[in-house]
């Protein structure tokens, strides 16, 4: 405390309440641009932030290769990995299967975060505002919410699998009643858009390139059976 004392001359006290106001006013600006540019953009841009920091090992390079195929996701590799991580964690917190959540994604949105259908369906699973503010209200409180890729997909896994607990299991009945609604439960019900086939095939060709990868790394190690 017995410290020595220094003496400030008065012009550098004007220059360091210059500089100090100038700070204030530069904080003051970034705030209020902060604010004026809207939440959900800000929040994506942190999200894919803290997604790569905390969950850098979600991630399948089989996904990120076929969202390539996307015009949404094409040339946005951080995108991608943030969807990936988030239908990997997602699927896996509502033991459902991730790849049938992506295929069912690629259907209904093909990637694109900002899809919003003539219905009013919005985001990355196209999930309504009245269904998902009843299953997922602590999140949702406006359709816009739906935008954002985790609020979405939790509210589209959370649909889906709720449809598979009534349907017992059943996948094409849960797929029909994620599309068209509990009217779909009705006996011999039609599938007029060919949902499910186009969900289903689209399932099936994920499997497919997944098991040729895995046969492909399998003859570089000399384990594979000989025909």
């Amino acid at each position: 405390m017995g410290g020595k004392m220094y003496l400030v001359s008065e012009h550098a006290l004007r220059l360091l309440t210059h500089t100090r106001r100038k700070y204030l006013a530069g904080m003051g600006i970034m705030v209020m641009a902060l604010t004026l540019l809207g939440g959900y953009t800000l929040k994506l841009h942190w999200d894919l932030a803290w997604e790569r920091a905390s969950q850098a090992s979600a991630y399948d390079p089989l996904y990120d290769e076929m969202m390539k195929e996307f015009d949404a996701t094409r040339d946005d590799p951080h995108l991608r990995r943030y969807i990936i991580a988030k239908i990997m964690s997602l699927a896996k917190k509502y033991e459902i299967d991730p790849d049938l959540l992506f295929a069912v994604i690629a259907v209904e949105s093909e990637f694109n975060t900002v899809a919003k259908s003539h219905k009013n369906a919005r985001g990355l699973g196209q999930v309504m505002f009245t269904t998902a503010k009843a299953i997922n209200p602590t999140l949702v409180e406006k359709p816009d919410d739906l935008y954002d890729v985790h609020v979405n997909l939790s509210s589209a896994l959370k649909y889906l699998k709720s449809n598979m607990k009534r349907g017992k299991e059943d996948q094409r009945t849960a797929l029909m009643v994620y599309y068209y609604g509990e009217v779909a439960r009705q006996k011999d019900f039609r599938d007029r858009d060919n949902y499910v086939p186009k969900v289903l095939t689209y399932y099936d060709l994920l499997k497919s390139r997944r098991f040729g990868a895995r046969e492909e790394a399998m003859k570089g190690t000399g384990l594979m059976p000989k025909g």
